[in-house]
């Protein structure tokens, strides 16, 4: 059987996207270099740390954001936006327009 994601790539991205938080995340992201896990955490409201978690990695799944991780005590972890995830950034633009527009 053939994976609906081979047929339709924005598939995979649509359904991690509309999950919630996920919007909220990348908007946090945005616009800044890089971001560290507390920081999301507080920023994005009444978020739980294990839902961050679980919508950051399925974000570095998709190569919208990349992880860094340092090796020191405290460990430090800084996540920041992909290429890939500018330039999802400037595609939502566009829906925000339409939106507007059209919605």
């Amino acid at each position: 059987m053939i994976k609906m994601e081979k047929i339709c790539p924005i598939t995979t991205i649509i359904e991690v996207l509309s999950k919630k938080w996920t919007l909220l995340i990348l908007r946090q992201l945005n616009g800044s270099s890089k971001k560290r896990f507390n920081e999301l955490l507080k920023e994005v409201v009444n978020i739980t740390p294990r839902t961050l978690s679980k919508r950051l990695k399925e974000l570095i799944k998709i190569k919208v954001i990349k992880k860094r991780q340092f090796n020191e005590i405290p460990p430090r972890v800084e996540y920041k936006l992909t290429e890939s995830g500018r330039e999802l950034i400037k595609c939502f633009r566009y829906l925000d327009d339409w939106a507007k527009n059209w919605g």
